[in-house]
């Protein structure tokens, strides 16, 4: 969901620069790397170990939910996202968000954008002891929901932890590279595009654009 389907990933590096500079840290893109993908408790314990914060982890947490709240409420779409997940609803093929973000801001944004409806099931790093990408979990649950094999599968991803999760999962993988993050490796997708008004998505998709 964050960086693919909505546009929110530069105030999330906005507000994690903020959060390293208050511990005297700069955030480098190693830092932003690690974090993209996995759950809230996977990132803080990160931040705590590897610079020996004397915070707990809880703290850390409280901290990072308190600062980011906002974004969800106030983030756009990402050009293509409306259609997308419009005309995958209007298919055959079902559809499920597999997001490390919590439940609670999975349904404002599908409560926001009207999207509710067209999502078979609404997944987060929640259902799965907290364990994010690229740990395979999240995308084997949301298989498991949907109940369709690993293999006919086809995630749709713009960061690389997400991308190693999808095919540790055993499924195809459409990467959407976002110039704005080069640090993400795409080398591994099945398909690589642009943004999501790229046509070649639908056409592996087997829809109709």
């Amino acid at each position: 969901m964050d960086g693919l389907l909505i546009d929110n990933i530069a105030q999330w590096e906005e507000m994690s620069k903020k959060m390293f500079i208050e511990f005297g840290l700069e955030q480098t893109d190693e830092a932003a790397k690690y974090f993209n993908g996995r759950s809230l408790r996977e990132s803080m314990t990160w931040f705590k170990n590897h610079f020996g914060l004397t915070a707990t982890v809880e703290d850390l947490m409280e901290k990072r939910l308190h600062g980011t709240e906002h974004i969800y409420r106030v983030c756009s779409p990402m050009p293509g996202a409306h259609d997308l997940v419009n005309k995958i609803g209007a298919s055959s093929l079902l559809q499920a968000i597999a997001s490390a973000s919590s439940l609670d801001r999975i349904n404002i944004i599908v409560n926001r954008f009207n999207w509710r409806q067209h999502f078979n099931h609404l997944i987060s790093t929640d259902h799965v002891g907290h364990r994010g990408k690229p740990a395979p979990d999240i995308y084997l649950h949301a298989a498991e929901k949907l109940q369709v094999l690993p293999e006919n599968c086809v995630v749709l991803e713009d960061a690389e932890n997400g991308i190693r999760a999808a095919k540790a999962a055993g499924m195809k993988c459409i990467a959407v590279a976002d110039k704005r993050w080069p640090y993400h490796d795409t080398s591994v997708a099945d398909l690589v595009v642009g943004s999501l008004l790229d046509e070649k998505i639908y056409k592996y998709l087997g829809i109709e654009e």
